[in-house]
């Protein structure tokens, strides 16, 4: 965790003032421990000083060498040589990996090391943080959400973590019920829910009320461009590549908590060329959990592309990857494969409004908020709609296709 230039000082000449030092209880067995492995493995980490040889972090590290190893000087690195995270980090390196805080330091500790982390890389996130510190994702989202709220009288009370957490989620689901019930954007009731724009000029600026349910269907990456429907009636272009389909993927890893409600779930189309890469990207989406087993639409027998009759077996099925945030349930239980035709009348690649449907029914109610990214035809808002779901917006940067969809829905 450290980098830079290293120096030998002698012990003797270290000053540690407790006053500066995380507050922490040592279990009897940790300094020799502690000491065993250095003389096994040698002093991973150097220690911290000022250039006034003030100790900033490695207190267990320090003691460990002088009392047990007999250390007469020390590598260390100086505090002006080390970012402000790093340091940071080496703290709870030694306090949280080897000694039990108590649960409100290490809490407001992980916070303070995450929030520097995300300001230094606004792409950091809890998956990060948690593999920087040797912790679960789950621990450290838990411990955000509590940090989140210790300003609150009854969670800064609390005896236990467990106690702090449990209350903290009480506390976020009740809110989010409240603002689900009551928010409302004035600018956005007067738009309509179907708009001609950019997926990446949008999400950076997006200010509005969050959805609960985003509908992802970016274009695969696999050039199907080349295979548009013969009955579609419209003949815009369709741009498909690889590129395209990581770029809008990227956007909606960067912005989505501009958008998306802690509480949500998500349903992200891809093609089984990129089955791997998808679900290894999909992990790094704040907070979002997703289920192994992929979606997947039935168009019918002799529906889909036949990209080599000689050798390959034609195309009929779609695949998508279904997550949830914030531990958020779902309301009916539904096959994960259904078979419904598809309707290529307003976009070459329209997903079934009935299979959507089908799949909406697990989520979609009278609180649910649909936003879709990559509209298209629009089919994911009509099915939303058709299930009594309170608002639904969907972004279409190509107008003839906006224009038909906008027809779709109000039809």
């Amino acid at each position: 965790m450290t980098s830079g230039i290293f120096h030998s000082v002698a012990i003797d000449s270290i000053t540690v003032i407790e006053e500066l030092r995380q507050r922490k209880k040592k279990s009897p067995d940790h300094i020799p421990n502690l000491a065993q492995s250095i003389q096994t493995h040698g002093l991973i980490h150097p220690i911290v000083i000022t250039r006034d040889h003030i100790l900033v972090a490695g207190e267990s590290r320090l003691t460990a060498v002088r009392d047990h190893l007999g250390w007469t000087n020390i590598p260390v690195q100086y505090q002006d040589e080390v970012e402000e995270w790093v340091l940071c980090g080496i703290e709870l390196e030694e306090n949280i990996g080897r000694v039990d805080l108590d649960w409100k330091d290490k809490t407001r500790a992980i916070a303070r090391y995450h929030a520097l982390r995300k300001a230094a890389d606004p792409t950091w996130n809890q998956t990060k943080t948690a593999a920087a510190i040797t912790l679960s994702k789950a621990t450290v989202t838990e411990h955000l959400q509590v940090a989140a709220n210790l300003s609150n009288p009854t969670i800064a009370s609390a005896t236990t973590f467990d106690t702090a957490r449990n209350t903290a989620k009480r506390i976020e689901e009740l809110a989010f019920q409240d603002t689900m019930h009551t928010i409302r954007d004035a600018n956005y009731a007067h738009q309509s829910p179907i708009q001609i724009a950019d997926f990446h000029d949008w999400a950076p600026v997006y200010n509005g009320p969050k959805f609960t349910i985003i509908h992802c269907d970016f274009p695969y990456g696999i050039n199907a461009d080349d295979h548009q429907g013969q009955n579609s009636q419209l003949h815009a272009e369709y741009d498909d590549d690889p590129d395209i389909y990581w770029e809008l993927l990227g956007t909606l890893t960067l912005y989505l908590d501009r958008f998306c409600a802690d509480h949500a779930h998500l349903f992200f189309w891809f093609s089984p060329k990129y089955h791997h890469q998808t679900w290894e990207a999909l992990q790094q989406l704040e907070g979002f959990k997703f289920d192994p087993y992929p979606l997947v639409w039935l168009r019918g027998e002799n529906s889909g592309i036949a990209p080599d009759t000689a050798r390959r077996p034609r195309r009929i099925y779609e695949t998508a990857f279904f997550g949830w945030r914030g531990d958020r349930k779902i309301i009916h239980t539904k096959a994960n494969a259904f078979t419904a035709p598809p309707d290529r009348t307003r976009h070459p690649h329209e997903k079934s409004v009935v299979a959507l449907q089908h799949f909406f029914e697990m989520c979609v109610d009278g609180n649910t908020r649909l936003f879709d990214p990559t509209c298209g035809s629009g089919s994911a808002l009509r099915a939303a709609r058709a299930l009594g779901a309170r608002d639904v917006l969907g972004l279409e940067s190509n107008p003839e296709y906006a224009d038909a969809a906008r027809r779709a829905l109000d039809s």
